[in-house]
């Protein structure tokens, strides 16, 4: 995904001290975009029921649990759709945690709002134009009428979320536009200001959707948009502003694992009422930290989850591709499993292959 670097100079004296080392923050894109590539694709299964990302059905939740009471073969694939749909909150929060690392400490000090606004809109353009330009090349080929059916100029220029009735294609590049909203409000309002704006913006978003209707389109908008990506962006924020390892008590294993058992006990309780599920994204976050220093204890995971987030950003790009071709055939065949196997090989080597098309030169 389109999320900064921590920078490898500027104010910052020691890495040991920060809550997420590079190499950690690399993890956590890595399990981000393996939720992501995962959940995009399982949730699509007949008879799976979707999670509950930007309304709040219960009947989504009641499904999950009536197939806990009666297991069947598709339980695997409502737990992973249960559980999984939460990369984007652990991308938000690192773009959060390294853009203040970056820009309030470290060596992007002193860039102008607009220098910042327009090289983040260039990056996160380029990257959604050339995979959308593959997509639709693809697609075209499929079913060309589809094409001129949605609003492409809108995504194209990253404001389609803004339309109350746009639909995104493919559906995952709705991320573009709303990260690049988040851009622009760290550099207006939150960049080297008191934590208590973004203190304030955070209730303010809660609050507002806290008074909509779990199953409107209001609140659907809201989170197609900024809404979603508020709170994990300022705990990155304000995490990269305070915190360290130490602070947060989880460089020993034993603590991490009593903070991950915790983290989503309440992650998991948080799902079954509309309020809790509006704070969730605290749970996810604190749940990844602990799986993170977990994983950067084993090498054999550290060197997967750390190639993962190095191709992470392609991987975002060209996994709705593959999508769009297999989950036809797995739905008529019903051999999921076998299906998302193979998903997930094509959509690795795919993204291996054009990893050099979406390099971004600095």
């Amino acid at each position: 995904m389109a999320v900064e670097k921590q920078p490898h100079n500027g104010q910052i004296t020691s890495t040991d001290s920060l809550l997420l080392s590079r190499q950690e923050c690399n993890l956590m894109r890595g399990l981000a975009i393996l939720l992501i590539i995962t959940d995009n694709f399982t949730h699509l299964f007949n008879g799976v029921f979707l999670d509950n990302e930007f309304n709040f059905m219960w009947s989504s939740v009641e499904g999950v649990l009536n197939n806990l009471s009666h297991p069947d073969k598709l339980l695997p694939y409502n737990l992973l759709a249960f559980y999984c749909p939460y990369g984007v909150m652990l991308f938000t929060f690192i773009s959060g945690y390294c853009l203040t690392l970056k820009y309030e400490k470290g060596d992007g000090q002193g860039t102008s709002c607009k220098d910042f606004i327009v090289r983040h809109y260039n990056k996160l353009f380029s990257m959604q134009f050339k995979g959308l330009t593959i997509f639709l090349i693809v697609l075209l080929l499929f079913n060309h009428h589809i094409i001129v059916e949605y609003p492409i100029l809108l995504q194209a220029f990253l404001v389609g979320n803004l339309h109350p009735n746009a639909i995104i294609i493919p559906t995952p590049y709705w991320f573009f536009g709303m990260i690049m909203e988040m851009y622009v409000i760290y550099r207006l309002i939150i960049y080297r200001r008191r934590d208590g704006i973004a203190i304030a913006l955070t209730v303010l978003s809660l609050m507002v959707m806290a008074f909509t209707d779990p199953e409107g389109n209001l609140l659907r908008n809201l989170r197609y948009n900024c809404f979603i990506a508020i709170l994990p962006f300022c705990m990155g924020v304000l995490a990269a502003r305070h915190l360290n390892h130490k602070s947060m008590k989880i460089d020993k294993t034993a603590a991490c694992l009593g903070w991950f058992v915790l983290s989503f006990i309440l992650l998991t309780l948080s799902k079954f009422n509309f309020y809790s599920w509006l704070v969730m994204p605290v749970f996810v976050v604190t749940s990844a930290l602990a799986i993170v220093k977990l994983i950067a204890k084993v090498r054999l995971f550290d060197n997967i989850f750390g190639w993962l987030g190095a191709l992470s950003g392609v991987l975002f790009v060209v996994h709705p591709t593959v999508r769009m071709l297999l989950i036809p055939r797995a739905n008529e065949s019903g051999a999921f499993a076998i299906t998302l196997l193979a998903y997930l090989f094509i959509t690795f080597g795919l993204s291996i292959m054009l990893k050099p098309l979406f390099t971004h030169k600095q």
